[in-house]
């Protein structure tokens, strides 16, 4: 008969058999207070002899994840036995300590702190045996292949082995090689191990330092061999696929300045929206022309919301007392923006200039909606006229040619190479994926890939809608099998919907795959009942005036610190439970909340 998840029952023990167990566990919690109780004597009185060591080898055996009483026996061990001992004595008390850590071990290999006093008993050793240790750790390995801290423990190995022989390069390469094979050993007997994948990643990323791009485009398709038969084996294990989208790699993701425009002319503000948040490591170059000639504006940047350093969206205010010609410039170096939390960086230098000589907002005020008011004018900085002072004392006029990324290892002038390289993937995964069509990870890296393959192609190609489409169907093909992770999919498909429904706020940019705001703004913008469940870009909406998100999922109104030109807002039927950002909004005028879960004045 069996029991919760397919555990066997047991027979109930007698009255007789329970209260024999729980007087031996009786006396094994006395005897332990006892010897905690030692130990506080022993701290208390700095006692460093064989009693005290004794105590806590005592302590250590039944209950060897007990840190503290590692830190007072290396202090023992320091202050008594190792004080003034030669280096013959240290190291025998050193090699005391790894029979003892060994012997435990045995007992309990997954000890984040055995692991450790091993390491620190060989860093303070006079000649230790990394090789014997590497042998030792490889015998662990035998016993649970799996085992993350005998596999980090070998890693660690590994690393003073190379220093000792830095100036050996072929003996370095040539024990990366051994140690390659030896995760390739492992992954042959079991592919759900997910360290030795991992190890075989990080020395992949080695060995092709010094392969020929033919030795090396050879070893890719070895590996993705190897991966197609360890996903077709057991297409539920995690393991292979996460080493799959490793070996895949991805782009790193370009960050895109979406535009810039004017929102006060006195003191001048000047809005920069990005795609997403950002922080400046130094903040946007800001100049003004006086007889053709630039010179530094004064003043402040800021994002919107609470955290002023973070955001899509970040303003420039003039500093008071100071004065602008007829024309500003703003320019961004690739080097002075960060992303936030997701990845990605500014691929070249950018500059937009604004004419400042129409001030009348009654007559500009429908074009507030463009990119730039005044010239609508972006181009790359290093085709500006005039001397400007860079972060680091020059600009390199010179462009260099783009590498894309085909895999983790591998590299082209040409973006196809990758396109070609993602299409084979998705066949791949496809083919799986009619064989387990319920499949959740299958079903989430044809997702990712489908992904990875839209970032090539232009925002309003067909293509581009046919793959959003797609992966939109699996992440709701994905929250109905994996109801567990309904919201991580939830998430994402509103990402995707969002990006279809606000295609048409944004172009192309001038540098591929970036992307701009398109030329041309509407004033209002329906995305009712569309299951999201919040708004991942919302620099996206900063032009409209009126916005209907009524019957969707969202649970914040954070994002509408971003919206500096909306006047009304419904938020109808969503599941918002406090409100927040609204101090944010300069131009909102009516915020509807009906059957939300706003439960008291408080959170209004």
């Amino acid at each position: 008969m069996e029991g919760r998840h397919g555990q066997k029952k047991e027979k109930p023990e007698s009255p007789e058999v329970l209260k024999a167990r729980q007087e031996r566990e009786a006396v094994l919690v006395r005897e332990y207070r006892d010897l905690k109780d030692q130990l506080k004597e022993i701290v208390d009185s700095k006692k460093t002899d064989n009693d005290a060591l004794r105590t806590t080898t005592s302590l250590l055996r039944k209950s060897p994840d007990y840190y503290t009483i590692w830190n007072v026996r290396r202090t023992i061990l320091q202050e008594g036995f190792l004080n003034g001992a030669d280096d013959e004595i240290a190291n025998k008390i050193y090699n005391n300590e790894l029979e003892f850590l060994q012997e435990n071990l045995k007992l309990n290999p997954k000890s984040y702190f055995m692991w450790n006093h091993r390491r620190w008993c060989l860093e303070n050793m006079n000649q230790p045996h990394w090789d014997r240790e590497l042998a030792m750790v490889g015998k662990f390995l035998e016993l649970d292949a799996r085992n993350f801290h005998g596999w980090d423990y070998r890693r660690y190995i590994i690393r003073q082995l190379d220093l000792q022989d830095k100036y050996a390069t072929d003996k370095v390469l040539e024990r990366a090689q051994s140690e390659f094979d030896f995760t390739t050993t492992k992954i042959s007997q079991n592919f759900s191990n997910y360290s030795a994948w991992h190890n075989r990643s990080t020395l992949l990323g080695k060995l092709a330092k010094d392969m020929t791009e033919e030795e090396r485009q050879a070893t890719v398709d070895n590996e993705f061999d190897l991966v197609k038969n360890a996903i077709y084996t057991d297409p539920e294990d995690q393991s292979a696929w996460l080493y799959d989208l490793w070996l895949i790699g991805r782009e790193e993701r370009s960050i895109s300045i979406l535009g810039a425009t004017v929102i006060s002319f006195d003191p001048l503000e000047v809005v920069l929206a990005f795609d997403q948040s950002v922080e400046f490591i130094n903040p946007p170059t800001v100049t003004t022309m006086f007889d053709h000639t630039p010179s530094l504006l004064q003043g402040e940047w800021k994002a919107t919301g609470t955290n002023c350093t973070v955001g899509t969206i970040w303003i420039f205010q003039q500093a008071p007392g100071t004065a602008y010609g007829p024309t500003v410039e703003i320019v961004i170096f690739p080097d002075d923006v960060c992303a936030f939390r997701a990845g990605g960086r500014l691929y070249s230098a950018v500059c937009f200039e604004v004419e400042t000589l129409e001030q009348d907002f009654n007559n500009i005020c429908n074009r507030l909606s463009r990119l730039v008011v005044g010239k609508n004018l972006m181009y790359d900085v290093t085709k500006r006229i005039g001397p400007i002072p860079e972060p680091d004392g020059s600009l390199d006029t010179q462009k260099t040619k783009r590498k894309y990324v085909v895999t983790s290892l591998t590299s082209s002038d040409s973006l196809q190479d990758r396109v070609v390289l993602l299409e084979r993937e998705i066949a791949v995964v496809r083919e799986l994926v009619e064989l387990e069509p319920d499949s959740k990870w299958c079903i989430q890296i044809l997702s990712m890939l489908l992904s990875d393959l839209r970032e090539t192609v232009s925002i309003y190609s067909a293509k581009a809608k046919e793959l959003d489409d797609e992966c939109i169907e699996l992440q709701e093909k994905l929250i109905s099998i994996d109801p567990l992770r309904q919201e991580r999919y939830e998430d994402r498909r509103t990402q995707l919907v969002f990006g279809r429904e606000t295609l048409h706020l944004v172009k192309d940019g001038k540098r591929f795959p970036e992307i701009e705001f398109a030329d041309e703004q509407p004033g209002d913008l329906d995305l009712s009942m569309r299951g999201l469940t919040h708004i991942p870009i919302s620099a996206y909406l900063m032009h409209l005036h009126t916005l209907n998100l009524d019957s969707n999922s969202i649970t914040s109104t954070r994002f509408i610190r971003n919206l500096l030109n909306v006047r009304r807002v419904n938020l109808s039927n969503n599941l918002i439970e406090r409100l927040e950002g609204l101090q944010h909004a300069p131009s909102l005028e009516l915020l509807t909340l009906e059957n939300n879960m706003i439960a008291k004045w408080g959170d209004v």
